[in-house]
């Protein structure tokens, strides 16, 4: 029975093993703000390993953008986007992996405000960052 059991966490554990070691290639350091000595992952490494792990997207593995939106905090405005990640595993697809992501829209700096034109780009890059947590994509870093 045990051998059984230990098989089936090997099983459940295949994808989040084999996506979650980051190589030093898509790392860099983060060296200000209050992330200051933490690592951000390259997000193309984050699809590589999603094709490796699936195939191309739209294949073997999508998403889909649920809900993008702004809120006003004080004098900034910040974006979100909301998606579904879907994979697909012996054939079948996956129920929906939510995630959320932001970024600033307008951020006021030392120099006044600052419009940031690729906010939705970039709140859905972090948004899919997020699902592919819940797979284990890069659960070192984040460990």
């Amino acid at each position: 029975m045990k051998k059984q059991e230990n098989q089936l966490v090997n099983s459940n554990l295949s994808v989040y093993n084999s996506v979650r070691k980051v190589p030093n290639t898509a790392l860099k350091n983060i060296s200000a703000g209050r992330l200051k000595g933490m690592s951000d992952v390259n997000p193309m490494w984050r699809i590589q390993v999603m094709t490796e792990t699936f195939g191309v997207c739209g294949i073997g593995w999508k998403y889909e953008i649920t809900r993008q939106w702004t809120e006003t905090y004080g004098s900034e405005i910040k974006g979100f986007c909301n998606i579904n990640l879907y994979v697909k595993i012996d054939g079948e697809w996956s129920e929906a992996i939510p995630g959320t992501g932001g970024s600033s829209f307008v951020a006021i700096e030392s120099r006044g405000a600052y419009v940031n034109d690729e906010v939705f780009k970039m709140a859905l890059t972090d948004a899919l960052s997020v699902a592919m947590k819940s797979l284990g994509v890069a659960a070192d870093v984040y460990f």
